[in-house]
Protein backbone atom coordinates (compact mmCIF):
# COMPACT_ATOMS: atom_id res chain seq x y z
CA UNK A 1 0.00 0.00 0.00
CA UNK A 2 2.68 2.46 0.68
CA UNK A 3 4.36 2.05 -3.11
CA UNK A 4 0.86 2.72 -4.38
CA UNK A 5 0.08 5.80 -2.21
CA UNK A 6 3.53 7.55 -3.10
CA UNK A 7 2.52 6.91 -6.86
CA UNK A 8 -0.33 8.45 -6.57
CA UNK A 9 1.85 11.33 -4.64
CA UNK A 10 3.84 11.40 -7.31
CA UNK A 11 0.99 11.76 -9.71
CA UNK A 12 -0.34 14.83 -7.89
CA UNK A 13 2.60 16.71 -8.04
CA UNK A 14 2.77 16.66 -11.45
CA UNK A 15 -0.21 18.13 -11.65
CA UNK A 16 -0.13 20.68 -8.98
CA UNK A 17 1.72 24.00 -8.16
CA UNK A 18 5.60 24.12 -8.54
CA UNK A 19 5.42 25.02 -4.83
CA UNK A 20 5.23 21.82 -2.19
CA UNK A 21 6.46 21.93 0.98
CA UNK A 22 6.38 19.01 3.72
CA UNK A 23 3.47 19.70 5.45
CA UNK A 24 1.41 20.00 1.69
CA UNK A 25 2.97 16.51 1.07
CA UNK A 26 2.17 14.70 3.94
CA UNK A 27 -1.23 15.93 3.60
CA UNK A 28 -1.70 14.38 0.52
CA UNK A 29 -0.06 11.53 1.96
CA UNK A 30 -2.98 11.48 4.57
CA UNK A 31 -5.39 11.87 2.56
CA UNK A 32 -4.17 9.20 0.34
CA UNK A 33 -4.11 6.90 3.28
CA UNK A 34 -6.95 7.69 4.84
CA UNK A 35 -9.30 7.10 1.47
CA UNK A 36 -7.47 3.62 1.22
CA UNK A 37 -8.52 2.63 5.11
CA UNK A 38 -11.86 3.77 4.03
CA UNK A 39 -12.30 1.08 1.62
CA UNK A 40 -11.01 -1.51 3.85
CA UNK A 41 -13.25 -0.66 6.46
CA UNK A 42 -16.53 -1.08 4.21
CA UNK A 43 -15.31 -4.44 3.02
CA UNK A 44 -14.64 -5.28 6.11
CA UNK A 45 -17.60 -4.45 8.19
CA UNK A 46 -20.04 -5.81 5.39
CA UNK A 47 -18.17 -9.29 5.71
CA UNK A 48 -18.66 -9.59 9.36
CA UNK A 49 -22.29 -8.55 8.64
CA UNK A 50 -22.98 -11.09 6.66
CA UNK A 51 -20.72 -13.79 8.74
CA UNK A 52 -23.25 -12.32 11.76
CA UNK A 53 -26.37 -12.69 9.93
CA UNK A 54 -25.91 -16.22 8.65
CA UNK A 55 -24.35 -17.07 12.40
CA UNK A 56 -27.64 -15.83 14.16
CA UNK A 57 -29.78 -17.86 11.39
CA UNK A 58 -28.55 -20.78 11.86
CA UNK A 59 -28.27 -20.67 15.64
CA UNK A 60 -31.84 -19.76 15.51
CA UNK A 61 -33.06 -22.83 13.14
CA UNK A 62 -31.02 -25.01 15.58
CA UNK A 63 -32.94 -23.87 18.71
CA UNK A 64 -36.18 -24.60 17.19
CA UNK A 65 -35.31 -27.81 16.26
CA UNK A 66 -34.46 -28.53 19.95
CA UNK A 67 -37.17 -27.34 20.86
CA UNK A 68 -39.42 -29.25 18.58
CA UNK A 69 -37.48 -32.24 19.84
CA UNK A 70 -37.99 -31.78 23.06
CA UNK A 71 -41.42 -31.25 22.99
CA UNK A 72 -42.29 -34.40 20.82
CA UNK A 73 -40.08 -36.88 23.33
CA UNK A 74 -42.28 -35.09 26.20
CA UNK A 75 -45.54 -35.95 24.21
CA UNK A 76 -44.52 -39.93 23.83
CA UNK A 77 -43.50 -39.73 27.86
CA UNK A 78 -39.96 -39.83 26.97
CA UNK A 79 -39.21 -37.60 30.10
CA UNK A 80 -35.78 -39.12 30.53
CA UNK A 81 -34.57 -38.19 26.97
CA UNK A 82 -36.46 -34.81 27.40
CA UNK A 83 -34.22 -34.07 30.16
CA UNK A 84 -31.43 -34.88 29.16
CA UNK A 85 -31.70 -32.94 26.01
CA UNK A 86 -32.76 -30.22 28.35
CA UNK A 87 -29.53 -30.46 30.42
CA UNK A 88 -27.05 -30.63 26.98
CA UNK A 89 -28.54 -27.18 26.07
CA UNK A 90 -27.81 -25.98 29.23
CA UNK A 91 -24.17 -27.68 29.33
CA UNK A 92 -23.63 -26.25 25.39
CA UNK A 93 -25.03 -22.38 26.60
CA UNK A 94 -22.63 -22.33 29.97
CA UNK A 95 -20.10 -23.12 27.61
CA UNK A 96 -20.76 -20.01 25.08
CA UNK A 97 -20.85 -18.04 27.72
CA UNK A 98 -17.57 -19.07 29.10
CA UNK A 99 -16.26 -18.52 25.73
CA UNK A 100 -17.57 -15.13 25.64
CA UNK A 101 -16.30 -14.04 28.90
CA UNK A 102 -12.68 -15.27 27.47
CA UNK A 103 -12.74 -13.28 24.10
CA UNK A 104 -14.18 -10.29 26.04
CA UNK A 105 -10.66 -10.14 28.33
CA UNK A 106 -8.59 -11.16 25.05
CA UNK A 107 -10.45 -8.01 23.64
CA UNK A 108 -10.00 -5.95 26.27
CA UNK A 109 -6.71 -6.07 26.72
CA UNK A 110 -5.83 -5.95 23.21
CA UNK A 111 -7.76 -2.62 23.39
CA UNK A 112 -5.79 -1.39 26.22
CA UNK A 113 -2.20 -2.51 24.18
CA UNK A 114 -2.71 -0.28 21.27
CA UNK A 115 -4.24 2.37 23.39
CA UNK A 116 -0.82 3.69 23.45
CA UNK A 117 -0.60 3.91 19.85
CA UNK A 118 -0.73 6.73 18.05
CA UNK A 119 -3.21 5.80 14.95
CA UNK A 120 -3.83 8.14 11.88
CA UNK A 121 -7.89 7.72 12.67
CA UNK A 122 -10.47 5.36 13.86
CA UNK A 123 -10.83 3.47 10.90
CA UNK A 124 -6.65 2.74 11.46
CA UNK A 125 -7.24 1.91 14.81
CA UNK A 126 -10.02 -0.34 13.89
CA UNK A 127 -8.19 -2.04 11.35
CA UNK A 128 -5.31 -2.92 13.77
CA UNK A 129 -7.37 -4.51 16.19
CA UNK A 130 -8.91 -6.97 13.92
CA UNK A 131 -5.55 -7.61 12.93
CA UNK A 132 -4.19 -8.30 15.99
CA UNK A 133 -7.22 -10.39 17.38
CA UNK A 134 -7.22 -12.67 13.87
CA UNK A 135 -3.83 -13.63 15.27
CA UNK A 136 -4.54 -14.47 18.50
CA UNK A 137 -4.63 -17.93 20.09
CA UNK A 138 -4.88 -19.79 23.69
CA UNK A 139 -2.45 -21.30 24.91
CA UNK A 140 -2.46 -24.48 27.27
CA UNK A 141 -3.01 -22.21 29.97
CA UNK A 142 -5.88 -19.95 28.76
CA UNK A 143 -4.02 -17.14 28.11
CA UNK A 144 -4.46 -14.87 25.03
CA UNK A 145 -1.21 -15.20 22.87
CA UNK A 146 0.28 -14.69 19.26
CA UNK A 147 0.24 -17.50 17.37
CA UNK A 148 4.47 -17.91 17.88
CA UNK A 149 4.05 -17.93 21.52
CA UNK A 150 4.60 -14.09 22.18
CA UNK A 151 2.16 -12.49 24.52
CA UNK A 152 0.14 -9.76 23.10
CA UNK A 153 2.14 -6.79 24.68
CA UNK A 154 5.17 -8.06 22.63
CA UNK A 155 3.58 -8.95 19.45
CA UNK A 156 1.68 -5.20 19.37
CA UNK A 157 4.98 -3.72 19.83
CA UNK A 158 6.34 -5.80 16.92
CA UNK A 159 3.45 -4.99 15.40
CA UNK A 160 4.15 -1.16 15.59
CA UNK A 161 7.64 -1.55 13.98
CA UNK A 162 6.45 -3.14 11.08
CA UNK A 163 7.11 -0.83 8.34
CA UNK A 164 3.92 -2.43 6.42
CA UNK A 165 1.59 -1.00 9.52
CA UNK A 166 3.32 2.37 9.10
CA UNK A 167 0.11 3.51 6.67
CA UNK A 168 -1.74 3.14 10.45
CA UNK A 169 -0.16 5.44 12.33
CA UNK A 170 0.14 9.47 12.33
CA UNK A 171 3.31 10.94 10.99
CA UNK A 172 6.06 11.47 14.12
CA UNK A 173 6.95 14.65 15.37
CA UNK A 174 9.03 16.32 17.57
CA UNK A 175 8.69 18.35 21.07
CA UNK A 176 9.94 21.82 18.94
CA UNK A 177 6.93 24.16 17.89
CA UNK A 178 6.00 23.35 13.84
CA UNK A 179 8.48 21.44 13.75
CA UNK A 180 8.49 17.66 11.96
CA UNK A 181 10.73 15.21 13.00
CA UNK A 182 12.68 13.92 9.77
CA UNK A 183 14.92 11.13 9.21
CA UNK A 184 18.07 11.51 6.89
CA UNK A 185 17.75 8.76 4.69
CA UNK A 186 20.68 6.09 5.75
CA UNK A 187 23.69 6.94 3.75
CA UNK A 188 22.21 10.62 2.82
CA UNK A 189 20.35 11.81 0.26
CA UNK A 190 19.88 9.92 -2.68
CA UNK A 191 18.76 11.83 -5.99
CA UNK A 192 18.88 8.77 -8.57
CA UNK A 193 16.14 6.92 -6.01
CA UNK A 194 12.81 7.40 -7.68
CA UNK A 195 10.04 9.34 -5.57
CA UNK A 196 8.15 6.32 -5.73
CA UNK A 197 10.80 3.91 -4.31
CA UNK A 198 11.26 6.15 -1.23
CA UNK A 199 9.27 6.06 2.48
CA UNK A 200 7.11 9.00 3.33
CA UNK A 201 10.29 9.82 6.18
CA UNK A 202 13.06 10.12 3.36
CA UNK A 203 10.47 12.16 0.55
CA UNK A 204 9.77 14.80 3.86
CA UNK A 205 13.39 14.84 5.02
CA UNK A 206 14.23 15.50 1.33
CA UNK A 207 11.74 18.09 1.00
CA UNK A 208 12.45 20.30 4.00
CA UNK A 209 16.23 19.68 3.33
CA UNK A 210 15.62 21.84 0.26
CA UNK A 211 16.29 18.68 -2.23
CA UNK A 212 12.93 19.17 -3.89
CA UNK A 213 13.15 21.66 -6.45
CA UNK A 214 10.29 24.00 -8.19
CA UNK A 215 10.10 21.12 -10.79
CA UNK A 216 9.58 18.50 -9.21
CA UNK A 217 12.93 17.26 -9.48
CA UNK A 218 15.57 16.06 -7.11
CA UNK A 219 18.60 18.80 -6.46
Amino acid sequence: MQNEIENEVTNEEETSSPSVNSEDLNKIIQAKVDEELAGIKEKLNAAYSQRDDAITKAVAFEEEKKKAEIARLEEQGKHKEASDMKLTEISAKLVEKEKQITELTRDNAVRDSLKSLDFRNDTAADFAYRDVVSQLVQNENGQWVHKTGASIKDFIDSFRKDDDKEFLFKPKQSSGVGQQTMQTPTGGFDSTKPLSEMTTDEIMAAAQAGHLGSDKKWL
